[in-house]
């Protein structure tokens, strides 16, 4: 193995030498035929015998195939360089290797370093209950919900681990399950946040993020949890709490473009650059929808219908904080259900009239708003702190005038929402997501209205109440044979090389409009000229 990475490391400065000798050894040879042509012409008819008397100097000629030694005093000159590369031919890549092999050996102690890093970094983030984040049992005792702390900052963790800035750094950099995030992006610009950067784990066990499948028709879904702080983090919880399936997406490919699965347009994908990494995020993107449709299919054979639920942060605001969307303006869809909404007066205008389209079904549209009245009572209770004032959480079904429709590119509509299944939004304030200090409590309340209205009958497996009532390491421990999220890091990052092949096997002869690429027979299809 050590031999292995050790070649491995050297192999390109080893090939790299071994040409540059060759051309010194073939150039040598050729100004050693001139000389010695002269002089010796029957031994030296041609360059090739010069070539091969130089060869034979370099392992002492045992087979006699060598011509006479130079007679002249440049080729003498010659015979010396030439002798001194023999000596580097062997020395050099000796070197070389050796080389290879400190590297390697520091490698391994540094590999040694980062699991053992990532093991303290890990401990940090166990399930543990919140302040007001609590119920009581069946025997009236109190007790509190558990959760995965939504991040942890540097100075934390620099305090609790005794890791410096940097070690902290580069262990997240090698835990495929954990992210920096700065807390500045839940602020609006106008309040001069101050940059502040805090670590996420996250839960893994698909390239693209996160597939928990509990055999519900629910799916909780966070298409943007790589930029939504906090999203898939109460998501998780809120699914677990429901006994609903998970989806979300924690991986972004392209840090410098990111590709959000919640609208996906050609136009940002076509932003990304560099072909392979375009596929990888195709790939995931589809791979993501791919499951979400099975998860619907399963539904339509049990002959009922599936609720997708995806889930969103929204940036610190004194308004609305927990807000319901599910308005499209879809057309070709040719929805049955048509609605029409009254918008309110605006600075441009007076109030006007537009038709749109639902991504619930008409026959279900009453079981959304009791959903909607349910959540809206349960938490009308609480109060979050915003700019030092106390405030209700305020719940608000299609304010049109604070959210545009959805598009084709919308994954609500791409999963047929109002046509063969139900599908809304979740619009949830920073202040819920990432500063409240009951936000369990907020999600166990959502959860429970869900499940009250859409399948009551629907048991939380043990597994599921294991993620939200029992202390433990990271996320939950046991999804079935596969789906155990602690693993190392060098395990995750062999299941996402798993994962990336799989979809790109599947689906990179596709778009993400389900069409065939343009451009899969130029990159995957062309005959190379050997085989026409």
């Amino acid at each position: 193995m050590l031999f292995g990475r050790a070649f491995k490391n050297a192999k390109n400065d080893f090939w790299v030498s071994i040409q540059v000798l060759l051309v010194a050894t073939f150039v040598l040879a050729l100004l050693f035929y001139f000389v010695e042509h002269t002089a010796q012409p029957e031994e030296y008819k041609n360059p090739w015998d010069a070539f091969v008397w130089a060869i034979t100097r370099y392992i002492g000629d045992p087979g006699k195939f060598a011509g006479k030694g130079p007679v002249t005093l440049t080729g003498r000159y010659i015979d010396t360089f030439i002798g001194i590369l023999k000596i580097l031919i062997f020395a050099v890549p000796a070197g070389l290797v050796a080389n290879g092999f400190r590297q390697a050996m520091a490698d391994e102690k540094k590999l040694a370093r980062l699991n053992d890093a990532s093991a303290v970094l890990h401990k940090r983030f166990r399930r543990g209950g919140q302040s007001n984040s609590w119920y009581r049992n069946e025997e009236g005792l109190k007790r509190f919900y558990k959760c995965v702390d939504r991040f942890r900052s540097l100075v934390n963790l620099q305090i609790k681990t005794g890791m410096s800035v940097d070690e902290i750094l580069a262990t997240v950099k090698f835990c495929p399950d954990m992210r920096l995030q700065n807390l500045a992006s839940t602020i609006r610009k106008a309040e001069k946040p101050q940059d502040r950067i805090v670590v996420e784990h996250f839960p893994l066990n698909r390239e693209y993020g996160c597939f928990i499948d509990r055999g519900s028709n629910v799916t909780i879904v966070s298409p943007a949890s790589t930029s939504d702080m906090g999203a898939g983090n109460s998501s998780f919880s809120l699914a677990a709490m429901g006994g609903f399936n998970y989806v979300s997406k924690e991986i972004e490919p392209c840090i410098d473009e990111p590709f959000s699965f919640l609208s996906m347009s050609k136009s940002s994908l076509e932003k990304i650059g560099d072909y392979d990494i375009k596929e990888d995020v195709e790939s995931q993107a589809l791979h993501f929808m791919d499951d979400l449709k099975q998860l619907k299919k399963r539904s339509e054979e049990r002959h009922q219908r599936h609720w997708f639920i995806f889930i969103v942060g929204s940036l610190k605001t004194t308004e609305c904080q927990l807000h319901f969307w599910r308005l499209a303006t879809d057309k070709n869809k040719k929805m049955s259900n048509r609605i029409t909404r009254m918008l309110h007066p605006t600075a441009n205008g007076p109030a006007v009239e537009r038709e749109y389209g639902s991504t619930v079904l008409k026959e279900d549209e009453e079981i959304l708003n009791d959903i909607f009245t349910d959540v809206s009572n349960k938490l009308s209770e609480r109060k979050i702190m915003i700019n030092e004032n106390e405030q209700s959480i305020v719940s608000e079904l299609d304010n049109t005038d604070r959210w545009g429709s959805f598009n084709d590119n919308n994954i609500n509509v791409r999963m047929g929402g109002g046509v063969d299944c139900n599908s809304f939004l979740l619009r949830i304030a920073d202040e819920i997501l990432v500063y409240c200090n009951f936000h369990l409590a907020v999600m166990k309340d959502i959860a429970d209205c869900i499940k009250k209205h859409i399948e009551p009958e629907h048991e939380i497996s043990e597994s599921a109440k294991r993620c939200f009532l029992k202390d433990g390491d990271g996320f939950a421990d046991d999804y079935g044979k596969e789906e155990v999220f602690m693993k190392s890091p060098e395990d995750l990052k062999a299941m996402i090389k798993k994962w990336k092949k799989y979809s790109r096997d599947k689906f990179e002869h596709l778009d993400i409009d389900g069409k065939e690429q343009a451009d899969y027979a130029e990159h995957h299809q062309k005959k190379r000229f050997w085989q026409k």
